[in-house]
């Protein structure tokens, strides 16, 4: 049984969530992702129960070739997306950021791409 002070929602999904919008709007804004190319996709983020670190996922348009050079420059920049987070939002602490690819996008591609090329199923004759 809930109080009526307890939320539905638990408050590090809330955060999770804003933190994913805040930072999917900056990337466009940093100069370190300028010679990458395609901008990253922040897919999710896990944000530990005590808000303590923060993982951001992060998926490419054009696949996994280059998920290694942009985590590392969004590594490079997780000091100044902080920053600027602590001072857009009203959050007591801004958790360290920790980039990793997101492979579940390429798995689905994969998996599509299979089913693309399975023979048509045989007609039942009755």
């Amino acid at each position: 049984m809930s109080t009526p002070h307890q939320r539905s929602y638990p408050r590090s999904d809330r955060i999770a969530q804003l933190l994913q919008t805040e930072i999917a709007a900056l990337l466009p804004r940093l100069h370190g992702l300028a010679g990458v190319g395609l901008l990253p996709s922040i897919t999710e983020i896990h944000l530990a129960p005590d808000l303590r670190q923060a993982t951001v996922m992060f998926s490419l348009m054009d696949g996994p070739g280059r998920a290694d050079l942009v985590r590392e420059r969004l590594q490079e920049e997780a000091g100044e997306i902080r920053q600027i987070l602590g001072k857009k939002l009203h959050l007591r602490r801004i958790p360290p950021l920790h980039f990793a690819y997101d492979v579940r996008f390429d798995r689905d591609a994969e998996m599509a791409e299979l089913l693309a090329h399975l023979p048509p199923a045989p007609e039942d004759e009755a």
